[in-house]
């Protein structure tokens, strides 16, 4: 499997940075999986060579107790074999799903958050126009104060 978060957790300094996202639990996670899938296929195949070398062994020697001893084991080992990249199959697929169903879970929260955001903004603007069509009506009436003010002053400077 692709990892799926590369970025980096070293800071500045080039030191480990104790911080570390989802993401790298996520790619630490599946590559411990796929590690140990390939640790049980490769000794379940293992296992089934040694068993046909066995077998392969006893037929030479003519031995017919080992030749069926070994036929038994192989057949097992062959068995096992298929049942392990069976197993990995399937937990593959299980992985696969479980990181699916988070990327999914990451998109709706992401977008609930943009959401959240825009709310946020949209509300913000409100506000924002709210308050200055507020300081635009502040402003006339003092204008209009002043200039009322003016003309008194005009008016007495008459007299």
């Amino acid at each position: 499997m692709a990892s799926c978060n590369n970025t980096s957790t070293k800071n500045a300094d080039g030191a480990q940075d104790t911080l570390t996202t989802v993401g790298e639990h996520v790619d630490h996670a599946i590559n411990k999986v796929d590690q140990a899938a390939d640790d049980a296929v490769a000794k379940a195949e293992a296992d089934y060579n040694k068993a046909k070398a066995d077998l392969d062994d006893a037929i030479a020697k003519g031995d017919k107790k080992a030749e069926e001893t070994a036929r038994k084991a192989l057949a097992d080992a062959e068995t096992a074999w298929n049942k392990t990249k069976e197993a990995v199959k399937n937990a593959s697929e299980k992985v696969s799903d479980g990181v699916n169903n988070a990327v999914e879970a990451t998109k709706d929260a992401a977008k609930a958050t943009g959401e959240a955001i825009e709310n946020t903004a949209e509300k913000a603007g409100t506000a924002v126009k709210n308050t200055g069509e507020k300081a635009v009506e502040d402003v006339k009436d003092a204008g209009k104060k002043a200039e009322k003010k003016i003309d008194n002053v005009k008016e007495a400077m008459k007299k």
